[in-house]
């Protein structure tokens, strides 16, 4: 199988759409979620790897991924956002090749070195298909977007990503996403949703002994506490660490089904649950413009 793009004419480049000019600075104490995006990829993954969201959301992806594809032409653009080395786009590429359609695949990333990484891999896993890098934020994303049109785009936001935000910030999410859309793309976003499970499995995730994590609960609004067990020094950024310093964790969002139908419905998307996990909250929803 051998796929074709002039949007993007080097089989395997990573084109920096931005990601150089990435701003990694603390806020308030609060960790930047690009720190652990970039700097600290290897153990974020390791993290995501061991994270009920990433086994989950891959058990509905396989189960599902084939009626996905059956709604995409051939040429179709996988755009991966936020792709982290991970594995989860590999059952649509799969299907895709099952089915005797063409397809390239894009993934944007924040973290340079992870993303050449990801790409090496993925044209190892999948020779004939035409693998592209976007390192670059999702904001850097929209724009580059905006400027390439193939034949069909599935957009992929995986791991409780593209409604992991304020109402108001996700809304404007839809509405941007909306202005990427035609009728013959697709976006797959997966979400985590409330169940009162999680914060033991995600404590399980963490499984550190240098810190102490605290998991705290605000209505939708999920974060985490972070103590330093000991003192320590951040070599990367020359930061001397006093035992007993907390730092706050990047907020996320847990949202219930009918919450996300409701906010994507309301800027126009059309939108349908893929499926659910048995032992969590987390579901996949496809959406597409309301002209389909």
């Amino acid at each position: 199988m051998s796929s074709f793009s002039t949007a993007y004419p080097t089989d395997g480049e990573v084109i920096d759409i931005g990601g150089s000019s990435i701003n990694l600075t603390f806020v308030d104490d609060q960790l930047p979620k690009e720190v652990a995006y970039t700097s600290s990829m290897e153990k974020w993954n390791a993290i995501a790897d061991k994270s009920y969201q990433t086994s989950d959301e891959m058990a509905i992806i396989k189960a599902t991924a084939k009626q996905v594809v059956q709604q995409l032409k051939s040429g179709t653009h996988i755009i991966d956002l936020g792709a982290a080395n991970s594995k989860k786009f590999e059952p649509y590429v799969h299907e895709f090749i099952s089915q005797g359609k063409e397809c390239v695949y894009v993934a944007l990333d924040l973290s340079h070195a992870s993303l050449v990484e990801h790409i090496a891999k993925a044209k190892a896993t999948f020779p004939g298909v035409k693998c592209i890098g976007l390192w670059g934020s999702f904001e850097q994303g929209d724009i580059y977007f905006n400027k390439t049109r193939p034949t069909a785009r599935l957009f992929l936001s995986l791991g409780s990503i593209f409604y992991n935000a304020p109402d108001s910030m996700a809304k404007d999410r839809c509405v941007e996403l909306k202005l990427h859309m035609t009728p013959v793309d697709r976006l797959i976003a997966g979400q985590d949703g409330p169940t009162g499970a999680e914060a033991s499995q995600t404590h399980a995730a963490y499984n550190t002994t240098a810190w102490t994590v605290e998991s705290e609960l605000n209505k939708a609004m999920h974060y985490f506490d972070v103590t330093a067990n000991h003192e320590m020094q951040c070599t990367k950024f020359n930061i001397n660490v006093p035992a007993g310093t907390v730092f706050q964790m990047f907020k996320s969002w847990k949202r219930y089904e009918a919450e996300i139908h409701e906010l994507t419905n309301e800027v126009g998307l059309n939108i349908e649950t893929l499926g659910k996990a048995e032992n969590s909250g987390m579901r996949q929803y496809l959406i597409k413009t309301a002209e389909n």
